[in-house]
């Protein structure tokens, strides 16, 4: 049995030290999995913490996944238990845990999306980092109104940067267009997944260029395709399957994936920094 407890002295508790995935999981099976794990391995490196075994890592996966059961598992890896201050050890000694849940209710119509009235904040060296420190995304879905589900959150200078819980991607006449990597913007695995597919473009986005979408959805990893009916108070038109159509994305107990899941094999982790969606766009937009 492997621990999933987290010390008082846990610096991710305590700083919000370390980095999580959010993993959709089909039947037992991950989908995505090589995206998360390249970007979990990417992330470490970023925050100059070492990398857990992979083996380890799946290991804490499969104990956490039911097996044959549909849901969402959270992985969390932080720098462990640390002395008080912000120093760390010398030699962090990594906590990696996982929780499994069951699937929310599926999507139920497209959205209505509206502008958060609180900024992302990032760091520049931190663009792109699923890191555990999520304060402004929780006030912007306290802010958000009643039944609303999702809003744009937008950096200091103003520029539409992601949702609350989601990337963005617009189309203008043929052109798929999305954000590009900024300071406090969570580079998504079904973002760079769209990005390959759609052969997308990133480009910088104030709010009144919004004006000029045709057709426009969110994604995230439960949900790699959420189309968006009203679009600042503007209607736009709503496809009833995803760009590419059911060859593209596959609907997966009523969401929207790009796979039906891998096994929790060792060659997923060693090949991920080289042969993931996620590593290939992130290599592209970091030359």
């Amino acid at each position: 049995m492997i621990p999933q407890t987290v010390s008082l002295a846990d610096r991710g508790l305590a700083f919000g030290d370390g980095l999580f995935e959010t993993l959709f999981i089909h039947h037992g099976r991950p989908v995505a999995l090589g995206d998360h794990l390249a970007r979990l391995r990417w992330g470490l490196r970023q925050l100059g913490l070492p990398e857990p075994s992979g083996e380890r890592v799946l290991a804490v996966l499969a104990e956490a996944i039911e097996p044959g059961r549909s849901g969402v598992c959270k992985l969390m890896v932080t720098a462990g238990d640390g002395p008080r201050g912000y120093r760390r050890p010398v030699r962090p000694e990594l906590t990696v845990v996982a929780r499994f849940g069951s699937l929310p209710a599926p999507p139920d119509g497209a959205l209505a999306v509206t502008v958060s009235p609180i900024p992302v904040v990032g760091i520049p060296d931190q663009r792109g980092l699923k890191h555990l420190n999520r304060l402004p995304q929780v006030l912007a879905q306290q802010a958000l109104a009643s039944g609303a589900t999702e809003a744009l959150m937008r950096d200091g200078a103003g520029r539409v940067v992601s949702g609350t819980m989601s990337n963005l991607f617009w189309r203008e006449g043929r052109r798929w267009l999305t954000p590009p990597l900024v300071d406090g913007m969570v580079a998504g695995t079904r973002r760079a997944w769209w990005i390959e597919r759609l052969g997308a473009e990133a480009v910088p986005c104030g709010v009144g260029r919004l004006a000029a979408a045709s057709e426009a959805f969110c994604c995230n990893a439960v949900s790699a395709w959420r189309p968006i009916a009203s679009l600042l108070g503007r209607s736009l038109t709503v496809p009833d399957q995803p760009p590419g159509g059911r060859g593209r994305a596959l609907l997966v107990d009523g969401f929207w994936q790009p796979d039906e899941g891998q096994r929790l094999e060792p060659s997923i982790w060693h090949g991920a920094l080289d042969e993931s969606d996620w590593a290939r766009v992130a290599r592209r937009e970091r030359q």
